[in-house]
């Protein structure tokens, strides 16, 4: 069920999983745009060739227009990971060839040229097909489909078309391009969601590995400033983990482990906080928008949890484990490296104090 969710709609994915997505459609609407803001431009002198000289110079002007719209998308490079910005970068990008269509289509009714002038039937049919290029959830395909469908419904309707049998066939051919490009586009996003679990998540865990966790906390760390929100880290170790292989094995220490990433996942903000395993018996969690009262307060219970839990080994015993925990919460200026540093410092005193307990960076 859960695949099926991620693959209809982008709000079951991840907070992590939409910022890379949302990079991954940034960085192709500002290829794309880039792109047809030249073709539009170019175009201009075939138009010279193909257009009788009436329209020339309004559908010239229209491309001009458009060529400068879509360097506004190609230079507009703030919030890249933004979920809502991405789309409405991805809806800019198709509503102004749209606009570019509709307009250059009133103009050739108006003057009597629309089926004298080869290439412009075509474009309803290009825009849809584009789809195909962005990682989509089948509800952004679908919403996509019925925009385009809409404007071809109302562009057929202004030339008195609609009903007939070459209006038919049109509407017929930009609803099957629909479908296999919102196909390939899902498609996309489903090869993306593998992708991504495989290279962020720890095998023995699940939980995200030590690269998705120091790419999310500096994405994390940047929103929450922009934002004027305070963002804490937990840095957990294990107490005393070594000597707990020593004695029971190492497929104890594992089992230890899964039950330990367990509490975590329990414990975090679903689609908010980000835990994850930082190396060996090491954890970090990212907790955006949360003081030092709120993560204490997480840290507590997580200690509060540890000491209730029993795991059973391969040996048939039943045993307990604790962890120590560093608490530290971003300061004004303050690197990744440096919260970080001050999280580790914590953990120590905490281990310096007895284990089984947090501690809270000065």
């Amino acid at each position: 069920m859960y695949p099926f969710l991620e693959l209809f709609s982008a709000r079951s994915h991840t907070h992590y999983f939409q910022h890379t997505r949302s990079f991954y459609i940034y960085r192709r609407v500002r290829v794309i745009a880039l792109l047809l803001a030249v073709l539009q431009s170019a175009w201009i002198f075939v138009d010279q060739w193909l257009l009788p000289t009436g329209v020339q110079w309004p559908i010239a002007i229209a491309r001009l227009v458009s060529s400068v719209l879509f360097l506004g998308l190609f230079c507009w490079w703030i919030r890249p990971y933004s979920r809502r910005l991405a789309m409405l970068r991805l809806l800019l990008l198709f509503m102004v060839l749209t606009a570019f269509h509709s307009f250059s289509s009133a103009t050739l009714i108006l003057h009597g040229y629309e089926q004298s002038v080869a290439g412009y039937q075509f474009f309803p049919f290009m825009i849809i097909s584009m789809m195909a290029i962005f990682p989509l959830a089948i509800i952004e395909v679908l919403g996509l489909t019925l925009l385009l469908t809409l404007v071809e419904l109302v562009t057929q309707l202004s030339r008195g078309s609609l009903g007939d049998v070459a209006s038919v066939n049109n509407l017929w051919l930009l609803l099957v391009l629909a479908v296999v490009a919102g196909w390939a586009s899902v498609n996309q996003l489903n090869m993306l969601l593998v992708l991504h679990r495989q290279a962020t998540r720890d095998p023995l865990t699940g939980l995200a590995n030590r690269r998705l966790v120091l790419e999310q906390l500096e994405n994390d760390m940047a929103s929450c400033r922009d934002d004027d929100q305070p963002i804490a880290v937990l840095l957990f170790d294990l107490d005393k983990f070594k000597g707990f292989n020593d004695n029971y094995g190492h497929a104890a220490g594992d089992i230890v482990l899964k039950e330990f990433a367990d509490i975590l996942k329990k414990q975090a903000r679903k689609k908010l906080d980000l835990p994850g395993r930082f190396g060996g018996e090491e954890f970090l969690m990212v907790l955006p928008g949360m003081d030092a009262k709120a993560a204490s307060a997480v840290a507590d219970a997580i200690n509060n949890t540890c000491r209730g839990v029993t795991v059973q080994v391969p040996s048939g015993e039943r045993v307990g484990f604790t962890t120590s925990i560093g608490v530290a919460v971003l300061k004004p200026g303050e690197t990744q490296s440096e919260l970080i540093r001050r999280a580790d410092e914590a953990l120590y005193r905490a281990k310096d104090s007895g284990r089984d307990r947090y501690q809270l960076a000065d």
